[in-house]
């Protein structure tokens, strides 16, 4: 019976310490010292430029991070080498403001804001990849900052992507339950040092199409990182019964894009169309937010 306690004794302090050491071993892998030659250096994000797309108000003068974006991601390069990575989501209550420590020297910060499910991968300032390759609204700033001393810098952050939006006249059939967009001449991949999109991408984005919007107007949004300031997209847009069923299709060839650019389609895309069907458009520019419209 002693042995017996004993045994279970023992174990008991085994897993405890076994417990401690993980628990330690967390803390080391991902919390660095500072140095107490380091200085304190802050990044307080304090309006977004080109805003708004759609619904956001007309905040040119400021608006809060959290409603323009869910993720902000922040990398900092040394000579070529990423030293920090900082990532925040809209929960945190330090949203919008970046604090760190970083030795004296010369650094190139690259900060993003998106809406994406995960945070973005920055592997260096020219090659920034999304989850999944999906691209939302996006902001970013790219600069380079000389610490040698405590610093305090507000960031402004600039609209990324252009805009395709795809606006029905004609209602949603109970039928479609899926809407699929094919396109070329984009990008998912970004360059913050050129601000444009850095691989020639063959994106598909697919929307799911509730029965809340059923039997009515649909309005649909794709985003993506332009090549040049100007650029052309080839658009395929299919309606389908979420299975193997076409039920409408529409091409639009050579849709303009640019660097906050709404590109908006609006006309009846399924009454009467065929998969081989294709539109005709008359091209409407506000110069105010860059917004092109297109009527089929």
């Amino acid at each position: 019976m002693k042995t017996s306690l004993l045994s279970r004794l023992c174990m008991l302090l085994l897993a405890v310490l076994c417990f401690t050491a993980c628990e330690k071993a967390i803390e080391d892998i991902e919390t660095t010292p500072s140095n107490p030659e380091d200085y304190n250096v802050c990044f307080n994000i304090t309006h977004f430029e080109q805003i708004p797309f759609s619904n956001i108000a007309d905040t040119r003068a400021g608006t809060a991070p959290a409603d323009a974006c869910t993720r902000i991601n922040l990398a900092i390069f040394n000579n070529g080498e990423k030293v920090k990575t900082i990532n925040q989501t809209n929960t945190d209550s330090d949203f919008g403001t970046i604090a760190t420590s970083l030795a004296e020297g010369t650094y190139t910060v690259v900060i993003l804001a998106h809406s994406c499910q995960g945070n973005a991968t920055i592997s260096s300032p020219e090659e920034i990849k999304f989850p999944n390759n999906k691209v939302t609204d996006t902001f970013y700033n790219c600069q380079t900052i000389t610490v040698n001393a405590q610093t305090s810098l507000d960031v402004v952050l600039r609209r990324a992507v252009a805009m395709f939006q795809l606006n029905t006249t004609d209602n949603i059939p109970d039928n479609v339950k899926l809407m699929t967009f094919y396109y070329t001449g984009g990008s998912s991949t970004f360059n913050a040092m050129t601000g444009f999109g850095s691989v020639n991408s063959r994106q598909t984005e697919t929307r799911e199409v509730t029965s809340a919007m059923q039997g009515k107007p649909g309005v649909f949004e794709v985003y993506t990182f332009p090549h040049a300031q100007e650029g052309k997209l080839k658009m395929t847009v299919t309606a389908s019964d979420g299975a193997d069923g076409t039920i409408a299709e529409r091409t639009f060839e050579e849709v303009p894009v640019a660097i906050n650019l709404i590109t908006r389609y609006t006309g009846e895309f399924f009454s009467g169309s065929t998969p081989s069907e294709a539109g005709t458009f008359r091209l409407t520019v506000d110069t105010e937010w860059n917004e092109a419209d297109y009527k089929f």
